[in-house]
């Protein structure tokens, strides 16, 4: 069903006319595309290359984003065009995306693909190249690959000037790139001025727009800096009443379906009309605005007489494709309303058929494109500008004759108005081999059992209510905290519950229905969802890799209505929506209850993700709501095949499909476990934001059965099968460099096949082998265990951080200073003024006013010390009973630890000095890692308040100061004694409201060997944490 997504199809931005009467040449231009739905400030490079024309490519859309194992070596560079380097320059609100065509290679020898294995990106930091995965980018996040009609390129999203390099890894030929960045300040909006218009007049499909206007009499002002200001306003140019159209699909105006915004040419909005309407941008600010006409103009006919667009021979190309532009009609190109008027044949055996009469023409009308899984002849509708025809595969020579009635009205006498074309064939061109899809077996209501296959999961639905430990419910109305996120990102109009009403089980069936009970949610309380229904999900309980689903139900029907049964990757692998892959096993729109559909979504990250789909037609007599069907799909390594009781119409291949989050692994983004979700839409853009009708709602899917079966090597029947899988840990907290072993439960304890799969979801925060976690960066991960028997998952969500800064406090709880790094606080507490006096490395006296807080405190930074630097100080402050001064304190960077005036020389008398502890978490956390004077290890206590750790500093020391650097699991009290002889110990300070991070405690020196920490509450249920204990001292005389 999407990811929040939908289906949408794009007929009205194809290529041009070529001219030449050769195949579909440069025009037929048919283009599926999903997006989010939300309205978009579409400025990136990659909505540019999504759109550009595929033409021909088209049947196999997709096949293009395979990359071949690459086998020549860079011997030249060259940029593809003067646009693509060496310098490109862009600018934006805070970021901008960039994108540039691969250069070519080896003087035109070699292709991308040819060299990928050989060619590296660098990125300039601090003057010198560094392979760019050592950077900050992150692919898929801010840079990654394009691939479009055959071109291939690199993407970017940064914020400051970037220098990058391409780079050989066998020969070192190199080119650069500049991508110059101009930030721009947002700005309202207090004027605007057309650059295009204000009248415009729409082509004949009603293709019109306008790029945006000058922006406050500025024109380097660029759309970015006022998007968030700018509304968007439509009317009929007969009516009074605007419409806003921002994220208004009820309003019939649905962002890129008939309206959306273009990049070319510094963008613009552009609209699909059949009528002519007025067009207001305003803005929210200021109340400034500038209204358009777009004028469309309905043909007036005479004669109603046929002339050839152009020519009338046209010749098959390499994949056997023709694409006619539909005659004019009394000399101007027909309009929408006008195509259903028009008569096709084709001449068989000497005589004239009626192109739709698949019997007679042998020709299947396909509403969404070339269909590869038919080995028919096909054809269909194009727009691109105008109307036209396309054709595939034309193999022989064919004759095809359009007509248009005399009298302009459907099924009226054509006569002699009548245009001939002459196809030439292409005996060459591929025609889909479809001998293995065959039908498959399916299992009865009561009887699940199918030859060669194993069930591995089922839910029959046989309780009274839903079973929550196989099901998980999503529940409300959008997708985050967004007010734009609202309708799941596809502008649907239900909100989804957990209600017994909306989701319950009948006479051994599931049952979700939807209700016309309107709700507001806090994201935008002025904003109300008109329906309530359900959504289902094996996210939390099940998933599973290659195998078979069947899913037994009978749909509801209605306009808007939009029942799904669909599937998503359990964690985004490859990036976001579609380059980690969704199967949609069955979706139907309830207007048409003949037909339903599946598809495959792949590609790259909205929106250059691509999808194939695929429609079954119901035998006469039968739909989907008078009967129960079974809907399934294969999952073979190579491919997939969908059915309708059992019976295949859609096929997609591995060669088809591809991941851009992984350009060279064939087999992504489906080589990962997939969930289960189910739900009953209501509205929104797959089928055009149709809502439904007085009598539509209530409307309930009923399901029978889901079942998930795998071929019979995949387990022995008869063997215990694994029920579910647990970890010993939800969560951790980790720094760059630790380790952490996860250890998994497998239930039941006799099943046979224990056997278990790890993943990381972000491999560059934090890897896993064999349930042994390693913390690469700063990050989130989620780390999945996945059992192979039965696919039953269980996370673990690792947050690895940098280590906190330590603060080290050399002073007293009135005065003193604060050392981070290289920098300094000073600081005076509780007085009513304060200055600071200092002389910085026997310069001259300095004196400063501290900066008041309000509160009683002042203070006053000094950054950027080096070591060795010498700061003599003293305060002048008013504590209450007049104003004092200090005596002379000394600080040398790098060397002071005490308070005493400068005078001492402590240091860390810990380090790597033995520690006695009560109990570890685990060996992963030992006490020797207190005093390793390693900050990025540390020791977790065992799971008690109690807990205790004694160091033995192995002579008696005199002790000025104690550092204990937290991780976040914290003493909330404890107590810090002190000891001689290691029995007999002393109270040096007591805790009773711990804050964590690091808390330094200056002390009146005492002399010991021995420190003990004695634990007496926890902040947290896991273990005390330390990342290191310092004890700063010297040497007792």
């Amino acid at each position: 069903m999407k990811l929040e997504t939908f289906h949408t199809q794009l007929c009205a931005c194809g290529p041009k006319f070529a001219g030449t009467g050769k195949g579909m040449g440069n025009f037929m231009y048919q283009f599926q595309r999903k997006h989010r739905g939300l309205k978009q400030k579409l400025l990136s490079f990659i909505l540019t290359v999504t759109m550009i024309a595929i033409g021909s490519y088209l049947p196999a859309l997709g096949t293009s984003g395979r990359v071949q194992a690459a086998a020549t070596v860079i011997t030249s560079m060259a940029y593809f065009s003067a646009s693509d380097g060496p310098v490109i320059s862009h600018s934006g609100v805070g970021q901008a995306s960039y994108g540039f065509v691969m250069p070519v290679f080896n003087g035109g020898a070699a292709t991308w693909q040819d060299v990928a294995s050989d060619l590296k990106v660098n990125v300039k930091v601090n003057g010198s190249w560094v392979d760019i995965d050592s950077t900050d980018f992150v692919y898929n996040q801010n840079w990654g690959n394009w691939n479009d009609g055959g071109f291939y390129g690199y993407w970017f999203t940064i914020s400051k000037t970037t220098y990058l390099q391409l780079a050989s890894r066998s020969t070192g030929v190199t080119l650069d790139y500049t991508l110059e960045f101009t930030s721009i300040p947002k700005t309202t909006i207090t004027s605007m001025a057309p650059t295009q218009g204000p009248v415009i007049t729409a082509d004949t499909t009603g293709g019109s727009g306008f790029t945006y206007p000058v922006f406050n009499g500025n024109a380097s002002i660029p759309y970015a800096a006022v998007a968030e200001d700018l509304r968007l306003f439509v009317k009929p140019v007969n009516s009074s009443e605007w419409i806003s159209i921002d994220n208004n699909a009820a309003s019939g105006w649905i962002y890129d379906s008939n309206f959306g915004q273009f990049t070319d040419g510094g963008g613009g909005y552009w609209f699909i009309v059949s009528e002519s309407i007025n067009v207001k941008l305003v803005s929210a600010t200021s109340g400034a605005s500038f209204i358009y006409t777009i004028n469309y103009n309905t043909p007036v006919r005479n004669t109603y007489q046929l002339t050839a667009f152009d020519t009338t021979r046209y010749t098959a190309g390499e994949t056997g494709a023709i694409g006619v532009p539909l005659p004019k009609i009394d000399g101007g190109a027909p309009v929408k309303s006008e195509l259903d008027n028009f008569v096709y044949e084709i001449k068989i055996n000497g005589n004239w058929a009626e192109l739709g009469d698949y019997s007679q023409s042998g020709f299947r009308y396909q509403a969404n494109g070339y269909n590869s899984l038919s080995d028919a002849n096909q054809w269909g509708y194009f727009a691109d500008h105008i109307y036209g025809l396309w054709f595939q595969p034309i193999q022989t020579d064919m004759e095809l004759r359009i007509g248009y009635p005399l009298n302009g009205q459907k099924g009226g006498s054509v006569g002699s108005n009548y245009i001939y074309y002459t196809f030439i064939g292409n005996p060459d061109a591929p025609r889909p081999d479809v001998s293995d899809l065959g039908n498959i077996e399916i299992g009865t209501p009561d009887n699940p059992s199918i030859n060669g296959l194993n069930l591995i999961w089922q839910d029959e639905f046989g309780g009274s209510s839903l079973n929550t430990s196989k099901w998980s419910y999503n529940t409300g109305y959008y997708m985050s905290d967004d007010p734009n996120s609202w309708g799941w990102g596809n502008n649907e109009l239900e909100y989804y519950t957990d209600s017994t009403k909306n989701i319950y089980l009948s006479d051994g069936k599931l049952n979700i229905t939807a209700y016309n009970e309107p709700k507001s949610f806090p994201q935008d309380p002025a904003r109300y969802a008109t329906y309530s229904s359900g959504k289902i999900t094996t996210k939390n309980s099940f998933s599973f890799h290659e195998g078979r689903i069947d899913f037994r139900a009978k749909l509801p029907t209605g306009n808007g209505i939009w029942p799904a049964l669909w599937m998503l990757p359990l964690e985004d692998r490859y990036g976001t929506w579609a380059a980690s892959g969704e199967v949609d096993v069955m979706e139907a729109k309830g207007r048409l209850s003949g037909i339903t559909s599946g598809a495959l979504h792949f590609g790259g990250q909205w929106p250059a993700d691509r999808y194939i789909s695929g429609e079954y037609a119901f035998p006469s007599g039968q739909t989907f709501n008078n009967d129960y069907h079974v809907y399934s799909v294969v999952w073979e390594n190579d491919n997939f095949k969908w059915y309708v009781d059992g019976k295949c119409f859609l096929k997609v291949t591995k060669e088809q499909w591809y991941s851009a989050g992984a350009p060279d692994n064939k087999n992504a983004p489906f080589d990962q476990p997939f969930y289960v979700i189910m739900n009953l839409a209501i509205g929104g853009t797959f089928d055009g934001g149709l809502t439904p009708g007085a009598g539509d709602i209530p409307a309930t899917m009923q399901v029978d059965y889901v079942r998930v079966y795998k071929e019979s090597g995949g387990g022995t029947p008869g063997t215990v099968a694994v029920t579910g899988i647990s970890l010993d840990k939800s969560s951790a907290a980790l720094l760059p460099g630790d380790t952490l072993g996860l250890t998994p439960t497998v239930t039941p304890s006799n099943a046979a096949n224990k056997a278990v799969a790890w993943s990381s979801s972000n491999t560059s925060v934090a890897t896993v082998s064999g349930g042994n976690v390693t913390a690469v960066a700063p990050g989130s991960a989620v780390i999945t265990a996945t059992t192979e028997d039965g696919g039953y998952h269980a996370s673990c969500s690792v947050t690895v951080t940098n280590p906190p800064p330590v603060v080290v406090t050399i002073g007293d709880a009135v005065k003193g200073l604060k050392k981070t790094g290289d920098n300094v606080l000073f600081y005076v507490n509780g007085a009513a003024f304060a200055d600071l006096h200092y002389i910085l490395n026997n310069g001259g006296q300095i004196n400063i006013a501290m900066a008041p807080d309000g509160k009683g405190n002042f203070t006053y930074p000094l950054n950027n010390l080096v070591y060795g630097d010498t700061i003599k100080y003293f305060f002048t402050y008013n504590p209450g009973g007049g104003a004092l001064d200090t005596q002379w304190f000394t600080y040398i960077h790098g060397v002071t630890q005490g308070t005493d005036g400068g005078s001492s020389t402590a240091s860390n008398v810990a380090i790597n000095k033995s520690v006695l502890c009560s109990g570890s978490e685990n060996d992963t956390f030992p006490a020797s890692y207190l005093t390793d004077n390693n900050t990025a290890t540390r020791w977790s206590s065992n799971f008690a308040d109690d807990a205790w750790f004694v160091l033995d500093l192995g002579n008696s020391c005199r002790i000025s100061q104690l550092i204990l650097n937290w991780e976040a699991a914290y003493g909330k009290k404890y107590e810090i004694l002190v000891s001689s002889d290691g029995v007999n110990f002393t109270s040096l300070l007591n805790q009773a409201n711990g804050t964590g991070e690091v808390e330094t405690y200056n002390l009146t020196p005492v002399t010991a060997r021995y420190v003990k920490f004695k634990g007496i509450e926890r902040a947290l249920p896991y273990g005390y944490s330390l990342w290191e204990f310092q004890v700063m001292g010297t040497a007792a005389n």
